[in-house]
């Protein structure tokens, strides 16, 4: 169940336009890191696995996870999965950070209130 959350978090709710642009903009700067990173989000695994999550199936297996888009499934292992999203979070954090935002953009938060 965590796992899962976490795997949602990292590679659905947090392609978000701004950490995408930020990410594209490093990578057309031939910022090395960026470039790895777009890579790694675009491969076709990590892909496969967004889409299930987003739009098709997953579900437990002896092996792992199974995930099932419209391309076909894909298994992988618990630790695996652990791994993506360890380092995805941490991208993201780095990424926010060197930005200055600590969350989503709201109409109170842009006028500089508290709501």
């Amino acid at each position: 169940g965590s796992l899962v959350l976490r795997l949602y978090v990292a590679l659905v709710y947090m392609r978000e336009e701004r950490l995408n642009d930020l990410i594209a903009a490093g990578a057309n700067a031939r910022l090395p890191c960026c470039g790895r990173v777009r890579k790694f989000l675009n491969c076709d695994y990590v892909r496969r696995i967004r889409n299930a999550l987003g739009h098709g199936t997953f579900s437990p297996t002896t092996a792992g996870m199974a995930f099932r888009d419209d391309s076909g499934t894909i298994v992988a292992t618990p630790g695996f999965l652990n791994q993506i999203c360890t380092w995805l979070m941490l991208i993201q954090l780095q990424a926010l950070a060197s930005t200055g935002r600590t969350g989503p953009k709201t109409p109170c938060g842009d006028a500089g209130l508290n709501c």
